[in-house]
């Protein structure tokens, strides 16, 4: 299987033919988008619509052709469409990271509860238990 960064990395260019494993045309590669392929929708097989190949199914680049892991057939399943694609965004923050798209801010419950990053304490505090000096979170008192 290719190595999937060295691919993003700008290995796959635009306009390169994909063919199935089975030598069979598939597409051709309109750009790469974090860890997909966004099809062009010229293709006959598209349906004029852009479909969305993940770098997963590439195995590798041979003479200026972008050959899949799998044949032609089988890759359509592993295809999504734009309508798919665009309902992944809204569901899932992280898809745009996928797609190498800026995330719109903090996200996860805790940014939106706190407006900041995940991980970042509250007020400041350096996870010291609340209380006098010397005592622990579980009120066992130990020597200052």
């Amino acid at each position: 299987m290719a190595n999937a960064a060295k691919l993003a990395a700008g290995e796959i260019q635009d306009h390169m033919p994909v063919t199935g494993s089975d030598g069979q045309p598939f597409g051709t590669v309109d750009s790469v988008q974090g860890e997909f392929i966004k099809l062009t929708k010229s293709d006959p097989a598209s349906g004029g619509r852009h479909r969305y190949l993940p770098l997963t199914t590439v195995a590798g680049l041979d003479g200026g052709v972008v050959r899949l892991s799998m044949p032609a057939e089988q890759a359509k399943e592993a295809c999504i469409d734009e309508a798919e694609m665009q309902q992944r965004l809204s569901l899932d923050p992280d898809a745009k990271t996928a797609l190498g798209q800026p995330q719109d801010g903090p996200h996860g419950s805790r940014a939106k509860a706190h407006g900041g990053p995940k991980g970042e304490r509250e007020h400041g505090t350096s996870g010291q238990a609340s209380g006098p000096p010397g005592q622990t979170s579980y009120g066992i008192d130990r020597p200052a």
